[in-house]
């Protein structure tokens, strides 16, 4: 398989002298979905941020279709296809539906991808006065996820990071956004990283699985039942 995202020692963190991330050494192919899991506080939001160059970085590389992307801003890194579903179903509260779809969309509109998504993710199939009208702070935790997630696909990615898209949600609506991701998995060719705390859901998800523990790679599952990977975590 064609190596899409590769990562070299990346050190880094938010607070100078203090490294989140300590020699993160990654590769995924495309096609490829990986879950990135872990204990509270391991690195497993820090390193999908890293991804994007939200966070500073100290040492070490990233690099996309075989070129660094490092030093690049966030911005261009969604240009060049890789986007992010941040925890909790980050959205603009203060604005529509369909004003956060937009701003997300831009100058990029393509009708026959949105038919696509709209196909896909459910909230987008509400009429079209109702996603001109309604708020996104009135959503439903679930319908913001989804507007969330929307909002991520809207210039298709070829390298989507979702950040705990389960955070939060009851269990059917738990349900629902997995069934969405699969059929995003299905129909779309984006490559995931999935940062889950919802190990059950990461192993079904996921192609492998990589536990974070103190800011570095532990172990690598593949196949795995949830009982040995709780083992390792917690070693018992």
């Amino acid at each position: 398989m064609t190596e899409l995202l590769k990562i070299s020692g990346f050190t880094g963190g938010y607070v100078p002298g203090v490294n989140i991330l300590q020699g993160i050494d990654l590769e995924l192919h495309q096609g490829e979905a990986v879950g990135i899991i872990g204990l509270n506080g391991s690195g497993k939001s820090t390193l999908g941020k890293a991804i994007m160059n939200m966070i500073p970085y100290r040492e070490g590389e990233i690099a996309f279709e075989g070129e660094s992307i490092t030093h690049l801003s966030t911005s261009e890194l969604a240009r060049r296809g890789i986007s992010i579903m941040q925890q909790g179903g980050q959205v603009f509260h203060e604005l529509s539906v369909w004003d956060n779809l937009q701003l997300s969309f831009g100058y990029k509109k393509n009708n026959a991808y949105i038919s696509e998504l709209k196909s896909i993710i459910p909230i987008l199939r509400m009429p079209e006065k109702v996603l001109r009208t309604k708020m996104a702070d009135k959503l439903s935790g679930g319908q913001r996820h989804q507007l969330a997630l929307a909002m991520a696909l809207a210039q298709n990615p070829k390298l989507l990071i979702l950040d705990e898209p389960s955070a939060g949600l009851s269990p059917r609506s738990i349900e629902e956004m997995y069934e969405i991701l699969e059929v995003v998995r299905g129909k779309m060719n984006v490559t995931v990283v999935l940062i889950e705390q919802n190990i059950n859901k990461a192993i079904g998800f996921c192609d492998c699985c990589l536990l974070l523990g103190q800011g570095r790679i532990a172990h690598r599952f593949v196949d795995k039942d949830i009982k040995d990977i709780e083992l390792v975590m917690f070693k018992k």
